[in-house]
């Protein structure tokens, strides 16, 4: 039996709120930021390091306002300016927050979809190439719209599989990660 089949991109993400660009970037000037709060802003950095130490914080009047901006465990975020098509997901325990204009926001369907899957096939070469727009002629990528993602055809594997392979490449990515990091101590030592 054939585990893999063809659907839309869009069938991984949840119905209701699947893709989600960040704010106009007027939504979100600096002089709506405050000191303190319990509520922060999210920015490309942080999708890009996979790090989520945020700089700017801002009043719960304007995390209210823009609350179908926030984040939320387990969501993935995607850079999509400068440096486009980094994706992390945001972990357990993170901070009341938004996502402002350079990124964007995925929630999965998680009856279909392992998050771990997920992140590996966005990830992926060829997936990064086909979502930033590669083209040998131009100098600059561009992220392509994500109204034409959403309907892209795809092989999806059963969810089963999805998990084993997810786990697989997790495994190989940070195996890899640890080879790098002792071949760069080597040079030094």
């Amino acid at each position: 039996m054939n585990d893999w089949e063809q659907r839309k991109f869009e069938d991984l993400l949840d119905k209701k709120d699947g893709v989600r660009r960040g704010p106009f970037g007027s939504a979100l000037k600096k002089e709506i930021f405050v000191s303190k709060s319990d509520y922060v802003v999210y920015e490309q950095q942080n999708a890009i390091y996979d790090n989520y130490k945020t700089r700017y914080n801002i009043p719960q009047s304007k995390f209210e306002e823009l609350s179908k901006f926030s984040l939320e465990e387990g969501d993935f975020i995607m850079s999509g300016a400068g440096t486009i098509g980094r994706i992390s997901r945001v972990p357990v325990g993170i901070k009341q927050g938004v996502f402002n204009q350079a990124l964007i926001r995925f929630k999965i369907n998680n009856e279909v979809t392992d998050s771990e899957y997920f992140i590996q096939f966005v990830r992926a070469d060829n997936m990064q190439r086909k979502l930033t727009g590669a083209n040998p002629g131009s100098a600059i990528n561009n992220l392509v719209p994500m109204s034409e993602v959403k309907n892209w055809d795809i092989l999806v594997p059963s969810k089963q599989e999805q998990k084993r392979l997810g786990d697989f490449f997790k495994i190989l990515d940070n195996t890899i990660t640890l080879h790098q990091r002792i071949g760069k101590f080597d040079l030094y030592t």
